[in-house]
């Protein structure tokens, strides 16, 4: 035998062996997240990768990226779509303009408890909007609730919508900043990293947020009055690149499915857990707190019907049934 040839087959059973002595490597995979590390959200990705992990035997790994090192919120729809990551967590709220029917988390006094978004998606909603997604190239692996959104401000308790007249409120988004102005007050979209400025100069008379957020922006050094009325959510999703999602095998996707499933209960927990230590610090720091009764909450519910009303005629037929799946819940 001559000696390269002898050589170039030592090389190829040395490869062959090295490949039979040790298990094939982990399929792994991309999560971008734009939050803290800290965050309960974020921590609840982190359960989804341990999950991913366990339930595959180590044959699959997700890794997570906190803190936007891959892409920023005002990116990551594209990235998915664009399939430049392969799982990330989104904001609903950023697929406004391209999916109408997401704008429903944004629709006005229609949850009004933190189980309300977990019965919305179950009872039918969430396979109908991931219908929506997926025609825009992007599948939802799971969903992600972030608690209820309370109007705060530093003139006056906001017992009824009359109470909003001339208030110049920091709203977030498009269905926000309509409830606002249905309450007869003045919407100003601003970015939460603006917000405490603005409060604390005046600029605004009031925001809306939720409470934990409320806290970790120490908004509540700045305001005087919160009104409890739990009148939106601020709804987020793990969701995949479809073309990915579909070069998946079976048991690959089910294994995600169900870490996605745990994670969903793990960050309801947090969530859950939140809300009290925040409303605390709140009322800890001298914020006079205004709950709505139900009787009130109804006023509010009739003098915000027309931003409803708008959204189910511009989504159509899959508004009105995921208004329909609204009026159903307990």
């Amino acid at each position: 035998m001559k000696l390269g040839r002898f050589f170039s087959t030592a090389i190829v059973v040395a490869l062959i062996m090295t490949f039979c002595a040790f298990p094939a490597m982990a399929a792994a995979w991309r999560l971008s997240n734009q939050l803290p590390p800290s965050h309960f959200i974020s921590e609840g990705m982190d359960c989804f990768a341990q999950k991913v992990a366990e339930y595959s035997n180590g044959k699959m790994k997700v890794e997570v990226f906190h803190s936007a090192q891959l892409f920023k919120d005002t990116e990551i729809v594209e990235a998915v779509q664009e399939g430049l990551v392969e799982l990330a967590l989104v904001p609903v709220n950023k697929w406004s303009g391209m999916v109408l029917a997401a704008d429903v988390f944004e629709m006005p006094f229609i949850f009004k408890d933190l189980d309300s978004p977990k019965k919305f998606i179950e009872s039918g909603a969430g396979d109908i909007l991931d219908n929506e997604f997926m025609g825009k190239g992007a599948k939802v692996v799971f969903w992600v609730d972030y608690g209820l959104v309370q109007f705060y401000n530093s003139k006056r308790p906001l017992a009824k919508p009359a109470d909003f007249a001339g208030l110049k409120i920091r709203t977030f988004s498009k269905g926000t900043a309509d409830t606002v102005k249905a309450l007869g007050g003045i919407p100003a979209v601003m970015s939460s990293s603006e917000m405490y400025m603005a409060l604390q100069r005046g600029t605004v008379d009031g925001a809306t947020t939720g409470m934990p957020a409320a806290v970790s922006r120490k908004i509540f050094e700045v305001q005087k009055y919160m009104t409890l009325a739990n009148y939106t959510t601020a709804q987020f999703f793990v969701q995949a690149n479809l073309e990915w999602w579909d070069s998946l095998k079976d048991e690959e996707k089910e294994v995600l499915l169900k870490a996605g499933e745990d994670a969903a209960t793990f960050i309801r927990g947090s969530i859950t857990a939140a809300e009290e230590k925040a409303y605390n610090v709140i009322k800890d720091g001298g914020v006079q707190i205004y709950e709505l009764n139900d009787e009130e909450r109804a006023v509010f519910m009739k003098a915000t019907e027309p931003v409803r009303d708008a959204f189910v005629k511009e989504t159509g037929e899959v508004g009105k049934k995921l208004m329909e799946i609204v009026a159903s819940l307990d």
